[in-house]
């Protein structure tokens, strides 16, 4: 790791709690839309920027994916100034929390999650005890928030790129904005050690982006588009007690997104070039650095970036002619491209995280509704469904139709989230809680096949089924609708459908082959056939299950 006499000084870490929520709001996701292949979700209100708004340096979103797959957001409300910690739970609620308050003020978040989940948050500390703008962050207790101050350094923290390593210890680049000097902080448990990695006589920082490889040391890319010698996008990696650096693009000017490393430590970059305001995909490829457009046709103007596990790069960006979300990833080396979000002013400051299903997870500000905004594109698991009863008479007097979806077994049926659920994407379940089988979970979370997998129950009205079917027939039911994470499920059934009365048979043979019967037929409440068997006895109830495919009866 790092020697310490590498390091210009070490600052001892200066503890600062302020008192920030320690009870996070709580809402349900009732603000989620379905946008083609994406999930969009309003998660909070960002405030009133007022005019006509435009992002201070290092004004960002920043997300993260737990083990679960859950996303976690980092972002500054636009008119109070104070930082804001949103999460979803598993049962696809959001939660809130004040991280810095509204008389203190932040800016520049990074957000991190550690081995157990639990969030980092670095900012810039508007106000510290000095008067000055300072680098801060704050680590989540449980009971609250455990604020350190980083670097009390005037502007310290005008760019912050923040990565944990294997043992959970916070690194970060970033720059301070009135000396002009890019620094590295990593922590070691109980106090922060900084260096100065490029001063203000070699160039000035326009922006950066830091990851960490196999062994926990930084990378780090720069943007000098100002005075000084390395003029350019720059990289560097720490060697043992020293920096490697070497020049990327010396003769165009760009702005970097983010920086991710793949499995085997090489460096890929997000950028973009002013002028011709593409994504770029940059990346080291043996000795060689490559470049490659991801959109040719977009007009960026925000954007950020991410590998999946398998090394595939990923980019999130406001396409500012529309002023929609866009995103584009590479597949079988093909880059393909997306429109995620255009309602109105949106995708500005995204922000991107890869889940270990290699879904993309994008926070953003809508400006026209002033929310802070989700997106994820939809996951998809295959259904067992199973409609009852599996003949419906049409002249039947029943009330519903149940229906039992049952998930692969690493699936939990009671987080289906019930609203979601679509018959034949037309007709909704029966979800007023007078009834006992919507309010009780005993009801509606059931073995019904007995299998050892527990279905999700619900029904619908048999006469609006019968409306939407209209006929008789075979008929194929599909039942779609999402998880409380968003993932989507699909199954479907096919039941047979009678629009008349069949024909049964008109003489039954007693057991002696002499007495003969003369049946009558009707429905039951269920929809089941029952035969009435007029005899010398009085009047006799013998229930049959039809089988309509061969049209007799089986007593």
């Amino acid at each position: 790791m790092v020697a310490f006499a590498l390091l210009k000084h070490v600052v001892v870490a200066m503890c600062v709690v302020l008192a920030s929520s320690n009870t996070p709001s709580t809402s349900e996701t009732e603000s989620l839309h379905v946008s083609g292949d994406w999930i969009l979700e309003e998660v909070a209100g960002i405030g009133n920027p007022g005019g006509a708004w435009s992002p201070r340096l290092g004004d960002r979103t920043s997300i993260a994916v737990d083990s679960m797959g859950m996303p976690h957001i980092a972002y500054r409300n636009l008119e109070t100034k104070e930082i804001n910690y949103s999460y979803k739970d598993t049962t696809g609620k959001w939660h809130t929390e004040t991280v810095v308050r509204s008389d203190t003020g932040g800016l520049g978040v990074a957000l991190a999650l550690d081995l157990n989940d639990r969030p980092l948050i670095c900012y810039q500390n508007l106000t510290m005890p000095t008067g000055m703008q300072g680098l801060s962050c704050a680590f989540s207790e449980g009971s609250g928030w455990r604020h350190e101050t980083v670097d009390s350094t005037p502007y310290a923290g005008s760019h912050i790129s923040l990565a944990l390593d294997s043992f959970d210890r916070p690194h970060l680049a970033y720059y301070v904005a009135n000396v002009a000097d890019t620094k590295y902080a990593w922590y070691n448990g109980t106090s922060w050690n900084i260096s100065v990695l490029r001063d203000r006589v070699v160039s000035t920082t326009d922006s950066l982006a830091m990851d960490l490889d196999q062994n926990n040391s930084p990378h780090v890319a720069l943007l000098s588009m100002g005075g000084g010698s390395e003029l350019g996008l720059w990289f560097y990696r720490l060697n043992g007690t020293k920096w490697d650096k070497e020049v990327v693009d010396s003769t165009h000017s760009r702005t970097i997104f983010s920086m991710a490393l793949n499995d085997t430590d090489s460096p890929h970059l997000g950028t973009v070039r002013p002028i011709w305001n593409v994504p770029i995909h940059m990346y080291k490829d043996g000795g060689s650095w490559r470049t490659e457009y991801a959109d040719l046709g977009a007009d960026v103007g925000y954007g950020s970036f991410s590998l999946d596990s398998s090394g595939q790069p990923h980019f999130a960006y406001r396409e500012r002619n529309g002023e929609d979300l866009r995103y584009a990833h590479k597949e079988n080396g093909t880059w393909k491209n997306v429109t995620v979000d255009s309602e109105g002013r949106v995708g500005f400051l995204p922000s991107l995280a890869m889940d270990l299903d290699n879904i993309p997870h994008i926070s953003y500000i809508d400006l026209t509704d002033n929310l802070l905004m989700y997106a994820t594109k939809k996951k998809q698991i295959k259904a067992r469904i199973d409609i009852d009863p599996d003949t419906l008479n049409l002249r039947s007097r029943g009330k519903w139709v149940t229906c039992y979806i049952e998930l692969p077994a690493e699936y939990d049926p009671r987080d289906i989230n019930a609203s979601t659920i679509l018959l034949n994407n037309t007709l909704r379940p029966e979800l007023d809680p007078k009834y006992g089988f919507v309010r009780s979970e005993e009801s509606y979370i059931v073995d019904h096949d007995g299998n050892g997998i527990y279905e999700r129950m619900v029904k619908f009205g048999r006469q609006k089924v019968i409306d939407m079917l209209g006929q008789g027939g075979l008929a194929e039911l599909t039942v779609v609708g999402h998880m409380n994470d968003g993932t989507q499920f699909e199954g479907s059934d096919t039941i047979n459908v009678m629009d008349r009365p069949l024909p049964v048979q008109t003489v039954f043979s007693a057991v002696d082959g002499l007495t003969q019967f003369s049946p009558w037929q009707h429905s039951t409440s269920d929809g089941t056939l029952s035969s009435y068997l007029r005899h010398s006895q009085p009047w006799l109830e013998i229930s049959a299950e039809f089988a309509a495919s061969e049209n007799r009866f089986k007593s």
